[in-house]
């Protein structure tokens, strides 16, 4: 019996120690904003009314030459999550689930559980459609939340976007037309629809709560409320849509910017000297109902829907700024803010018509370039850092930041000697490094320094597990941002560039081949120390589940070499 009441009380002391250990560990909060390029007030764009944005600059760090490392959602998030590059989570495209085509890899929130945290999410952190069901739910140990308790005021919002009284009636219109067509099921009826109906724009005198990304919020302040209550550190995910298309926000929003005020991109022109494959159609923008559907490279989109626009995508940042406030406000309130670390990034860069382009799906600067911040305990305040990092470095950085023991998984560098205000800490990286694939096996990698940006384009693509081969490179592509701040012209075969230009080839060259190294013997779970015991191997051939994406849902023009197809542009 006098054992029976020690190993209780034993128990008990034990369970306490640990709680203890874990209130002292920092939670996370991990805010992924959709398609946001660094058109914000504290990255010197000071026409855009951003002051939550600003606020948390203010309270931290923010990184002005920060890279992801490919410009479109799918890849985009499964390296971040992973802390891997996409040829190592073999996902290249919007429809491979990277648990399916590199099934040895972990992600982020996933092994936090294994270090003691409570992890859930609202919204979107993975691309919804190459994602596990749950919204991958290995990752969360308590399940992610896709709310849809919209404003009663208002109702649920026409195709999940639009709350126009207008575009509702149309949509009813619409559906009961396909109904006298014969079409019996919702869903088809929807579809029909949709194809004939769907505006890039709108501007409703609503509330917050109409639309998406204010139902997330609210939902988002629940869990925090949880979530404080609780004896664990946690990693809450807030996965915010705008400002992805259509560019849908409260009129209110709209409010703060005149249309007439709007500037268009400056370099509306193709680059003296940049291969034709480098650039795309916008199918993604073109599957809207109110843009003309035959634009291709070198067309421009007329001026004044180019400003209508750009006048929604700033008054979607500005929506998103509030809801950011909101969560920073709760923050405060429940005396989280000094033991909470607290990490904002953008997926991809943003087209809004330089080079005649739109949306993101190019190795360009405005694609390939996000805002990137950090603010909490330990981190420096109001600090501007200029050195290139790449998004995958946010994974082993945040592990130093509360920690957690590295996992050996990353491809990333933990930049956390960059967040400090001790300059003798600073690490300095040379380069962050980016890629896009093109149809016909292309795939362009980029790396972004300082001062310039230089892209190899090879090949035959996707063989992550062979060296650099000089026989793949088929164009380069060479940028200097201070000679030439708006990529006006490829310098790659100008004399007076050749010393830079083969400088940055063996750099290029060394990391591609550091990649293929290390993918080579992740690629054999039983020598992997990253993952868990027991994983399932690959299914298939060694280069995973989707090996040549540059066969599939290649619908767009073929001058183009776009591997997306206009269905795509689907959050």
């Amino acid at each position: 019996m006098k054992k029976s009441i020690v190993f209780l009380m034993l128990f008990c002391l034990n369970i306490h120690f640990v709680e203890a250990q874990n209130t002292h560990k920092k939670n996370i909060l991990f805010i992924a904003v959709d398609d946001l390029k660094p058109l914000l007030n504290v990255y010197g764009s000071h026409e855009m009314v951003t002051p939550n944005f600003d606020r948390l600059a203010k309270r931290g760090v923010i990184f002005e030459n920060a890279e992801v490392q490919q410009a479109v959602c799918g890849p985009s998030r499964a390296s971040v999550m992973t802390g891997t590059y996409p040829d190592r989570t073999k996902v290249w495209d919007l429809h491979t689930d990277f648990r399916e085509a590199a099934p040895e890899l972990i992600s982020m929130p996933e092994y936090l559980i294994s270090q003691g945290y409570e992890t859930t999410a609202i919204g979107k952190i993975y691309h919804k459609g190459s994602v596990a069901e749950g919204h991958d739910g290995k990752s969360w140990s308590i399940p992610h939340i896709q709310p849809d308790n919209f404003d009663p005021k208002y109702g649920a919002p026409a195709f999940g976007y639009y709350q126009s009284k207008e575009t509702k009636a149309e949509m009813v219109k619409l559906m009961q037309e396909a109904a006298e067509k014969g079409m019996k099921k919702e869903g088809a009826q929807r579809n029909y629809a949709f194809k004939r109906l769907k505006p890039s724009t709108e501007s409703a005198d609503v509330s917050d709560e109409a639309y998406q990304d204010g139902i997330y919020t609210v939902e988002a302040i629940k869990k925090l409320k949880m979530l404080s209550s609780g004896n664990k550190p946690f990693f809450l995910g807030v996965g915010y849509q705008r400002p992805h298309l259509p560019f849908v926000a409260p009129k209110k929003y709209w409010d703060l910017y005149k249309r007439e005020d709007i500037k268009l991109a400056p370099n509306q022109d193709l680059i003296d000297g940049t291969p034709m494959f480098a650039y795309h159609t916008f199918g993604e923008l073109r599957a809207f109902t109110d843009i003309d559907d035959n634009l291709t490279i070198g067309v421009r989109v007329p001026e004044d829907k180019q400003k209508e626009l750009i006048h929604g995508y700033m008054a979607s940042i500005s929506y998103i700024d509030a809801q950011i406030g909101k969560l920073l406000d709760e923050l405060d309130r429940l005396k989280l803010t000094d033991n909470t670390i607290i990490v904002l990034w953008g997926d991809h860069g943003y087209h809004l018509g330089d080079h005649t382009l739109w949306n993101k799906h190019s190795n360009f600067e405005q694609a390939t370039r996000i805002p990137f911040m950090f603010s909490g305990p330990g981190i420096a305040k109001d600090v501007k850092v200029k050195t290139p990092v790449e998004l995958i470095d946010l994974f082993p950085t945040l592990f130093d930041l509360v920690g957690v023991k590295q996992s050996a998984q990353t491809d990333g560098k933990s930049i956390v000697s960059l967040l400090d205000s001790n300059p003798k800490n600073d690490i300095h990286p040379e380069f962050a490094l980016s890629q896009y694939p093109r149809a016909g096996k292309k795939m362009g990698y980029t790396i972004r320094t300082e001062r310039y940006r230089y892209t190899e384009w090879l090949e035959n693509g996707y063989n992550t597990e062979k060296p650099y081969d000089a026989a793949n490179l088929v164009a380069a592509e060479l940028y200097d941002f201070i000679s030439d701040p708006l990529e006006l012209k490829n310098h790659a075969k100008e004399a007076s560039y050749k010393a830079i230009a083969n400088d940055l080839h063996l750099k290029l060259v060394t990391k591609l081949n550091e990649i293929n190294k290390r993918n080579i013997y992740k690629a054999h779970p039983s020598t992997y120390k990253g993952g868990e015991e027991g994983e399932a191997k690959p299914k298939g051939d060694a280069k995973g589940a989707n090996a040549n994406p540059g066969k599939k849902g290649n619908k767009g023009k073929s001058m183009s070499g776009e591997i997306f197809s206009k269905k795509d542009f689907d959050e």
